[in-house]
């Protein structure tokens, strides 16, 4: 062999070597699962949440509805929202997975009977709340026997 190409020769071989025990030290019997990415739960605050069910009923427009169906908790315990006909906005108390609504404040503006029905329905609900739960994009409003009496799906983020 050459004297000129041994130097390059044993170069080349020790990192032939060096990479095949390294790629070879990669390699296990057990198989490594895929990382699936977290999916992403909304927050409670500052998030609109629209109601999409009302003591087992499902929710969308209805006849004469101009507002959309919502509700907002912001930080420092105030909330705001909308029962389809008026406006609301209160005060909360969230610890713990406990959460219970204090004062109401509702515009008053007469809408058809169907929207002040579920208005009622809705503020008696609201009333009610003495726990919630938030999964997969919902918030789920629960009542002191356990009932789910409001659910909320996450609109978007302020």
């Amino acid at each position: 062999m050459n004297k000129r190409l041994y130097p390059a020769y044993c170069l080349t071989a020790a990192i032939l070597a060096a990479g095949t025990l390294i790629l070879g030290g990669c390699s296990s019997e057990q198989a490594v699962q895929p990382v699936k990415p977290a999916v992403s739960v909304p927050s409670i605050l500052n998030t609109a949440w629209r109601v999409v069910e009302l003591n087992g009923a499902k929710t969308g427009f209805l006849s004469g509805q101009k507002l959309d169906f919502y509700l907002t908790l912001s930080r420092g315990g105030q909330f705001s929202g909308s029962t389809g006909c008026n406006h609301l906005s209160g005060s909360y108390i969230m610890n713990a997975g406990r959460l219970s609504f204090g004062s109401l404040l509702i515009t008053r503006i007469a809408c058809p009977s169907p929207l002040m029905e579920r208005e009622r329905m809705f503020l008696d609900a609201i009333r009610k709340v003495v726990s919630y739960s938030n999964e997969d994009g919902r918030l789920r409003l629960f009542s002191a026997d356990g009932q789910k009496i409001i659910e909320l799906s996450a609109v978007r983020k302020f």
